[in-house]
C-alpha cells in the first residue's frame, strides 16, 4: 500500500531568504542549549534521567501536535514500525542519554564542538558500509577532525572552570556523535516514505517510551513548585526551543534548501556555545582548544564535502 505524501498547507512558495533567516536562529538556539543544561546541573541539582524524562513529557505532545497540524497525518505503515523502533532506541533513547550525560561531565564548549564532529563519523560509517567511495579528501578531513578533537580534549586541562571529569565527558560525547551520525545515515530508509518532521516526531516519541520510565520517579519527585524562574526557563528552553523549534526549523531548511546548504549553519553552533559559555558561566577555552575548534571544523567541512556516492 502506498503512503500518502505529507500534506503541508501553504498558500505560497516558501521564501528562500526567509528560510535562511529562520535557519540563522538555529545555531543560537542549539548553542545556548549546552549552557542551559550546564545551568540546570550546576545550580538546580537535576539528574540526567530526571531532566530527560521531564523534557520528553513536555516535548512529545508538542511535536505530535505540530505534526498533526502541519501534515494532518500521523500514520506510519505497519511494515516500518520495527525498523523505526530499533532506530529510535539507539539514535534517540541512547543518544539523548549520552548527550545529556556528557554535558554534565564536561564543558559546554567542548560538548558543542565534539557533537558537531558527527559528519566525520558519517563519512567513516558510510564508507565502511560501501555507501560512498573512499577518497583522499575524505581521509584528510578525518585526520584534521581527529587532530582537532585531540587538541580540544587534552587542551581542556589548561582551561578555566573545566570539570575534572571532562575527558570522560568528552569520550561520552564522541560516542554520542557517532550515534548522531547514525541518525543521519539510518533515517534515510524512513525518509523515502515520510517527511523529516514525521520521522523526527515519531522517533522522539518512541525514544521517550525508553527514557521517561527510567527517569519518571526522579522527575515526579523534583520540587518543581520551588524551581526558580531561571530554572524553569532553562527546562522549557531545553524541551521546546532546542527540542522542538530547532528540529522543525532545521528540517524545513533541509527540505527547502537541501542538506549541504543547511549544514553550513551547523558549523556555527560550537562558536556560539563557546561565546555564550564564556559570558554566562565563565567557561574560557585554552589557546590549544581554540586551535582544536578551528582544526576540527575544518576537518568536518572537508569530510562533508568529500562524499561521492557509489
Amino acid at each position: 500500500m502506498s503512503v500518502p505524501a505529507p500534506v503541508e498547507p501553504t498558500t505560497h512558495k516558501p521564501s528562500i531568504a526567509g528560510t535562511y533567516v529562520w535557519l540563522a536562529t538555529v545555531p543560537l538556539t542549539w548553542g545556548f542549549n549546552f549552557v542551559a543544561l550546564k545551568i540546570l546541573y550546576k545550580s538546580y541539582d537535576f539528574s540526567v534521567t530526571g531532566l530527560l524524562s521531564a523534557r520528553y513529557i513536555l516535548m512529545v505532545p508538542l511535536l505530535l501536535g505540530l505534526l498533526l497540524v502541519m501534515e494532518r497525518n500521523l500514520r506510519i505503515e505497519r511494515e516500518h514500525w520495527r525498523y523505526l523502533a530499533i532506530f529510535s532506541f539507539f539514535t534517540v533513547g541512547i543518544y539523548q542519554y549520552l548527550f545529556a550525560k556528557a554535558i554534565q561531565l564536561t564543558s559546554a564548549g567542548e560538548s558543542a564542538l565534539l557533537i558537531s564532529s558527527a559528519p566525520i563519523f558519517t563519512f567513516l560509517i558510510t564508507t565502511a558500509l560501501g555507501h560512498e567511495k573512499f577518497s583522499r579528501r575524505g581521509l584528510m578531513g578525518v585526520i584534521f577532525g581527529f587532530i582537532g578533537i585531540a587538541l580540544v580534549i587534552f587542551g581542556g586541562d589548561a582551561s578555566a572552570n573545566i570539570p575534572k571529569t571532562h575527558i570522560l565527558g568528552d569520550l561520552v560525547m564522541i560516542a554520542g556523535a557517532i550515534l548522531w551520525a547514525s541518525y543521519a545515515i539510518f533515517s534515510k530508509p524512513l525518509l523515502r516514505h515520510y517527511s523529516p518532521l514525521k520521522v523526527t516526531a515519531w522517533a522522539h516519541t518512541l525514544g521517550a517510551i525508553l527514557i521517561v520510565p527510567i527517569g519518571w520517579s526522579q522527575a515526579i519527585n523534583y520540587d518543581w513548585l520551588h524551581l526558580a524562574p531561571v530554572g524553569w526557563a532553562c527546562v522549557l528552553y531545553f524541551a521546546w526551543l532546542a527540542g522542538v523549534y530547532g528540529f522543525v526549523v532545521w528540517y524545513r531548511g533541509v527540505r527547502i534548501l537541501g542538506s549541504s546548504k543547511t549544514m553550513i549553519f551547523q558549523y556555527l553552533v560550537p562558536p556560539v556555545a563557546l561565546v555564550v559559555a564564556y559570558f554566562v558561566i565563565d567557561e574560557a577555552p585554552s589557546l590549544l582548544q581554540a586551535l582544536g575548534v578551528i582544526t576540527t571544523l575544518a576537518g568536518v567541512y572537508i569530510a562533508s564535502q568529500a562524499k561521492r556516492p557509489t
